[in-house]
């Protein structure tokens, strides 16, 4: 029986038709028939090589539409969102999976040159033209950052920690970022500062460094203090921030308590040269009182197991200046008036509808959204860094990863991906090289429909 395998007119193509002419005599000596002792398999491709470049081609291609620089920033920050681990595991990554040789004193002496600044400008301009009249709206929140460390310095500080690890040293971040959730600017502060001495620098920051058309500046109750909306006010910039209700005077609680919000929605009042605005949601009230019951729960317990329990839990009966006794019913009837009601303070000047002022801050939650992206995705804790410069160089990192990881998020959305479903497929997109005999040649992987499609929505084939 004869068959012909094929042509070829080089080396390469020569030995890849004697392997194929090989199976298939391998193939036909074996067919329809059991043999006592299994005959030698013909030879394979042996894998030589081989790199991941389905993040790169992702990944890679929104940094360079951003325009952030063609440095080895772009590789760090590939690296960072397909696997955010220590900078040692990096390394190891990148070698391992991309190909990239990189040895440890270079990484860190580039990251030692990141300028911030111009990064955080490319940032801006990007994020601001998205916006036909630029960004008109911007939201503010800060997070905190712990260290595996007990040991404090002058940046590394124990304060307030909204991991509620009070008991190590933190950094704190300000975030800024547009209505869509894209950030564009950021700032680190030593970690015992109160997260509301952070606005007026880094709204300064911003007026100082960018270009606003007009500017509204959204951020919630933690904010919310004289000096810093007297500031805004000052620039004539519009403000629109949580108001702690429970803090009014006596007589304006009572009568946001008395007014009908079934039949009017809306309360408001000029109250200190602020607008003050209140509304009611019913499924707001509803988890109100879900998360009262559940701390109420949980002191109950402990009381009766006497467990230690947190002092300054405003649920809590204390006798004299430590002993805990009971639950404070009267707190929580005070409490249970005030479920549903949401309060926003804004310029008196500022005309805008109230329901457009209700929306602008409940998208609050893009910020919030950035930060968890941030800590969780990116894993942006810096447990290995305690010099200030690196630990600004890294969250610098972190930043321009975030955006990538935004924009990338946004442009999925398009074909109903998630972001993790992207780098899973990704993942196994590469190159190599494979030796069959003494010929080696190149080899990629092939596209299965769903990574298909995520190519054809980023390189457009």
């Amino acid at each position: 029986m004869k068959q012909h395998i094929g042509c070829a007119s080089t080396l390469a193509e020569i030995e890849t038709l004697k392997l194929k002419a090989k199976q298939i005599l391998y193939e036909w000596k074996y067919a329809n028939q059991l043999s006592l002792f299994p005959g030698v398999n013909p030879p394979t491709a042996k894998l030589v090589s081989w790199k991941i470049t389905g993040y790169h081609e992702v990944f890679g291609t929104i940094y360079d539409q951003i325009g952030f620089p063609n440095t080895l920033l772009r590789d760090l920050v590939i690296a960072r969102i397909a696997l955010p681990k220590s900078k040692a595991a990096t390394l190891r990554y990148l070698d391992r999976y991309l190909g990239i040789k990189l040895k440890k004193d270079v990484m860190y002496r580039f990251l030692d040159t990141l300028d911030k600044d111009a990064l955080s400008q490319i940032a801006f301009d990007f994020v601001s033209n998205r916006h036909p009249q630029g960004i008109s709206v911007c939201f503010y929140d800060v997070t905190t950052l712990y260290f595996e460390t007990t040991k404090e310095d002058e940046f590394r500080q124990k304060g307030f920690s909204k991991d509620h690890r009070m008991d190590i040293p933190q950094v704190l971040i300000g975030l800024f970022v547009d209505s869509y959730g894209f950030p564009f600017d950021f700032d680190v502060y030593e970690g015992k500062t109160f997260e509301g001495h952070t606005f007026i620098k880094a709204v300064e920051t911003i007026r100082q460094k960018y270009s606003f058309p007009t500017l509204t500046v959204v951020a919630d109750a933690g904010m919310l203090s004289k000096d810093n909306l007297d500031y805004l006010d000052s620039l004539r910039i519009n403000y629109i921030v949580g108001a702690r209700l429970k803090n009014v005077s006596q007589t304006l609680a009572q009568k946001i308590l008395n007014h009908q919000f079934s039949k009017r929605p809306i309360f408001e009042t000029i109250i200190d040269n602020k607008r003050l605005i209140v509304d009611y949601s019913a499924g707001r009230a509803k988890l109100n009182a879900k998360n009262r019951d559940r701390a109420i729960t949980k002191l109950k317990q402990k009381l009766a197991e006497k467990k230690p329990v947190v002092r300054k839990s405003k649920y809590l009966l204390t006798e004299g200046k430590s002993e805990a006794i009971g639950i404070n019913e009267d707190q929580i009837k005070q409490d249970q008036q005030f479920d549903g009601l949401k309060g926003y303070f804004t310029n008196k000047d500022n005309v805008i509808e109230h329901s457009e002022i209700i929306a602008q801050y409940h998208q609050l939650w893009q910020v919030e959204k950035a930060f968890r992206m941030s800590k969780h995705d990116l894993q942006e804790r810096p447990i290995y860094h305690f010099l200030p410069q690196r630990i600004r160089a890294h969250l610098t990192l972190c930043f321009v990863s975030l955006l990538v990881m935004k924009e990338t998020e946004m442009k999925l959305a398009k074909i109903n991906y998630s972001l993790e479903t992207a780098i899973e497929l990704l993942g196994k997109v590469g190159q190599g090289i494979v030796r069959i005999g003494k010929v080696e040649l190149a080899t990629e992987s092939d596209l299965d429909p769903a990574t298909q499609l995520i190519h054809n929505l980023f390189l457009g084939h």
